[in-house]
């Protein structure tokens, strides 16, 4: 409800009318005071989250003061690239384990050849010359097994070398100590910037 109060004390006549004032009933009730400060979080341990593989960000879980677990995933990097090269490695093995199946084939049948020829030799029907080209293929054979199955094992290691990397994209938070449960303080980066092995991405 709004008043008419009365002349201005001190005011001159004619130069001031009444001025309103909006009146309204007492009322009890709680004062709180707000303050606002500024500080500086200091942490009793902190550690770097970085990717142990270059690549774009793909993707941040979490953000400043996400409470974060131990082993949780923290951010992704594009994957494309390796999972390219574990099919690539994949694809290698395959070959390796083929060529080692030739191979084992092939000195099978020289041994087999080998073994006839010297039953030959033994009844004068071949000669000497005939049974060392012989033999000298069937050592050829064996040492191409080798070969192969040496073949494989780098394959394999390669595609296992392959499948880690693929992994190193998906950077989790792991960290030694008796707490399992921290919080993010900074973030260094951003979806879609590129970073390089090593570079800090989340503390």
């Amino acid at each position: 409800e709004q008043r008419q109060a009365g002349p201005t004390p001190g005011a001159r006549n004619g130069n001031a009318g009444p001025a309103p004032v909006e009146v309204a009933p007492v009322e009890h009730g709680t004062i709180i005071l707000r303050r606002v400060f500024s500080g500086t979080l200091e942490s009793r341990a902190s550690f770097l989250v970085a990717p142990k593989v270059g690549g774009r960000v793909e993707r941040i879980a979490v953000d400043l003061a996400d409470p974060v677990t131990r082993g949780q995933v923290g951010a992704e990097l594009d994957h494309v690239e390796y999972k390219q090269a574990v099919a690539q490695s994949t694809a290698e093995l395959q070959v390796a384990n083929s060529n080692l199946s030739q191979a084992v084939s092939s000195q099978e049948i020289a041994q087999r050849e080998l073994e006839r020829i010297r039953t030959l030799e033994g009844r004068g029907v071949v000669s000497e010359s005939q049974l060392d080209a012989v033999e000298a293929d069937a050592i050829a054979k064996r040492a191409a097994v080798e070969v192969a199955k040496a073949q494989v094992a780098r394959a394999e290691a390669t595609l296992e070398a392959a499948n880690i990397r693929l992994g190193y994209t998906r950077i989790t938070a792991s960290w030694t100590g008796d707490s399992d449960r921290r919080f993010v303080a900074k973030r260094f980066v951003d979806e879609g910037d590129t970073v390089s092995a090593g570079a800090p991405l989340l503390e």
